[in-house]
C-alpha cells in the first residue's frame, strides 16, 4: 500500500511537469513573426550632427489564424555628435557577416557604424540603425531574396564612409587601411517607444494588377510566390505544398527630407511542410497566372490545388492537377515543364457489352469518344465499383491495357485521362459472366519437366530389357 501511493505521488509530479498544450480547435497554426522597424534622421546643425534612431522588434510564436497586427516595443533615441579634427587610422580591419535564414548577424572592426542597409531584388532596406562607438556585433533580421547586398554605413567626421559586403550565408572581408575622423558624442534623449506594423489579408486576387508569380527564397527554400510591389512597399506571399500559405513577407520602404526608414514583417507558418520543387511551370486561369512547382510527390502552387495524380501518356510520366483560384477551377496536364489545358468529356452513349479476356467474359461499358484535344478526361458513372480495368481501343481494332495511374474513382464516378479518340472500355473484372474452358488439349512443347519424364521412360524400358535378356540365358 505505502509503495502505490509513493508511486501515485511521483506519477503527480509528473504531470505537473509536462508541458502545457492549448487544447480547443486542432487547425489553429502555430506561427512565429518577426517584426522590425527602424527610422534613422542625420542632419547637421552648425559645427554638430544629430541623429535620431526609432526603432522597435518583435520576435515571438503566437497560436492562431487571425493576424491584424503586430505590436513592436523599442526606443527613440536622439544622438548629438561632433566630429573631432583627429582621424584614427585602422590597419587589417575585420568585417564579418554570417546569415541563418532571417537572422543577420554582423561583426563590424571599425567603430562607428550607425547605419546596414540592405540591396535586394530591387529593394532598399534599413536592417540596423543606432551607433556602435567601438568594435562590435550587430545582430538584427532581414528578408534576403536568394542574393544581395549589405551597406555598412560608418561616421567620418561630418560625411559618411560605406561599406559593401555580399550578402552570403558566411562573408568575410578584411579592410588593409582604413582613415576615420573621429566624433564625440552625447546622448540627448533615450524614450521608450511602440508601435505596430497592420497585417492586411491579400486572399483575393480580384481588383488587383501590380502582381507577379516567382520562385521566391524562405529561409533557404525556393517557393512559388506571389509578390506585389509598389514604389515604396514589397509584399510577398510563400505557398507550398497544395498552395497552402507558407509565410508571408512584407517591406514598407520610407525616404525622404533626411529620413531613412523600413518596416519588416516575417510571417511564418511552422505548421507546414515545403520543399524546394525540382522544376516550376505557368499555368494560366482567367488570365491570372499561376505558377506551379513540380516535385518527386508533391506539388506545390500559388493557387489551391484539391487534386493531383501522377498519370502516364503517350510514353511520358506527367502530373494532373486541378487547380483553384477565386472560385475557378481548372485541369491541367504538367508534363516536363509544358502545361496542357485537360477538358472534361462527357460520353453522350455509353454502350453495355462484354469482352473476353484470357478465357473469361467480363460485363464492361463502351465509351465512344471523339475529341480534338490532346488530352481530356472522360467520365463515367460505372455499374460497379468494386473492381474495374479501363482498356483503350485503337482504330485498328487493337486493344491496350491503360496504365493503372491514368484512371481513379471519386465520389462514385470513374475518371479516365484519355489522349485520342476511339473507344474505351471499362471491364468490371469482379462480375465475370462466363468463363471458356478448353475442348482440345494444347500442344505439349518440350521443356524441361517433358524432357525429364521421358528420360525416366527410356530407363524403365532398358530395364526391362535386360531382365528379359537374362532370364532367356539362364533358360
Amino acid at each position: 500500500m505505502k509503495s502505490k501511493f509513493i508511486m501515485y505521488i511521483i506519477l503527480f509530479f509528473i504531470l505537473l511537469s509536462l508541458p502545457i498544450i492549448p487544447l480547443g480547435n486542432s487547425n489553429i497554426q502555430k506561427q512565429q513573426v518577426i517584426g522590425e522597424q527602424y527610422f534613422t534622421i542625420l542632419s547637421q546643425n552648425q559645427q554638430y550632427l544629430n541623429y535620431t534612431v526609432i526603432n522597435g522588434v518583435n520576435n515571438e510564436i503566437i497560436y492562431t489564424n487571425n493576424i491584424s497586427q503586430i505590436t513592436l516595443v523599442g526606443n527613440k533615441t536622439i544622438y548629438q555628435f561632433k566630429p573631432l579634427t583627429v582621424a584614427t587610422y585602422y590597419h587589417n580591419a575585420i568585417v564579418n557577416l554570417s546569415i541563418n535564414g532571417d537572422k543577420i548577424t554582423v561583426y563590424s572592426g571599425l567603430p562607428q557604424l550607425i547605419r546596414i542597409l540592405l540591396y535586394t531584388s530591387g529593394q532598399r532596406e534599413i536592417v540596423w540603425g543606432g551607433y556602435l562607438s567601438k568594435p562590435g556585433f550587430i545582430t538584427t533580421y532581414g528578408y534576403i531574396n536568394e542574393s544581395g547586398i549589405l551597406e555598412l554605413q560608418y561616421l567620418n567626421g561630418s560625411l559618411i564612409y560605406s561599406l559593401n559586403i555580399t550578402a552570403m550565408a558566411n562573408s568575410y572581408v578584411e579592410l588593409p587601411y582604413v582613415p576615420l575622423v573621429n566624433v564625440s558624442y552625447v546622448i540627448l534623449s533615450n524614450l521608450p517607444y511602440e508601435t505596430y506594423i497592420p497585417l492586411s489579408s491579400l486572399s483575393s486576387l480580384n481588383n488587383i494588377t501590380a502582381f507577379s508569380v516567382a520562385l521566391s527564397s524562405f529561409y533557404n527554400t525556393l517557393l512559388p510566390s506571389i509578390i506585389w510591389k509598389s514604389q515604396n512597399s514589397t509584399e510577398i506571399k510563400f505557398f507550398g505544398i497544395n498552395g497552402t500559405p507558407v509565410g508571408l513577407v512584407k517591406i514598407n520602404i520610407v525616404n525622404s527630407s533626411g529620413l531613412v526608414g523600413s518596416s519588416l514583417l516575417i510571417l511564418r507558418n511552422l505548421n507546414v511542410q515545403y520543399y524546394t520543387p525540382k522544376y516550376v511551370t505557368v499555368a494560366v486561369i482567367d488570365d491570372f497566372p499561376v505558377l506551379i512547382g513540380i516535385s518527386n510527390n508533391s506539388v506545390e502552387s500559388t493557387a489551391n490545388i484539391t487534386f493531383s495524380r501522377m498519370v502516364y501518356v503517350n510514353g511520358e510520366t506527367g502530373v494532373l492537377v486541378n487547380i483553384s483560384l477565386d472560385n475557378i477551377s481548372r485541369m491541367f496536364l504538367i508534363i516536363n515543364g509544358n502545361v496542357y489545358n485537360v477538358k472534361l468529356f462527357h460520353p453522350v452513349n455509353i454502350y453495355v457489352t462484354n469482352i473476353t479476356i484470357e478465357n473469361n467474359v467480363f460485363l464492361a461499358a463502351k465509351a465512344v469518344v471523339n475529341s480534338n484535344s490532346s488530352v481530356f478526361l472522360i467520365t463515367i458513372t460505372p455499374q460497379y465499383n468494386d473492381g474495374f480495368i479501363v482498356l483503350e481501343q485503337f482504330p485498328n481494332g487493337s486493344l491496350v491495357f491503360l496504365n493503372q495511374t491514368n484512371y481513379f474513382l471519386s465520389n462514385g464516378v470513374l475518371y479516365v485521362v484519355g489522349s485520342s479518340s476511339g473507344a474505351y472500355y471499362v471491364v468490371f473484372t469482379s462480375h465475370p459472366l462466363l468463363t471458356i474452358t478448353q475442348t482440345k488439349p494444347p500442344l505439349i512443347s518440350y521443356g524441361a519437366n517433358s524432357l525429364v519424364i521421358i528420360s525416366g521412360v527410356i530407363v524403365i524400358l532398358l530395364a526391362v530389357v535386360s531382365v528379359v535378356a537374362i532370364r532367356k540365358r539362364k533358360s
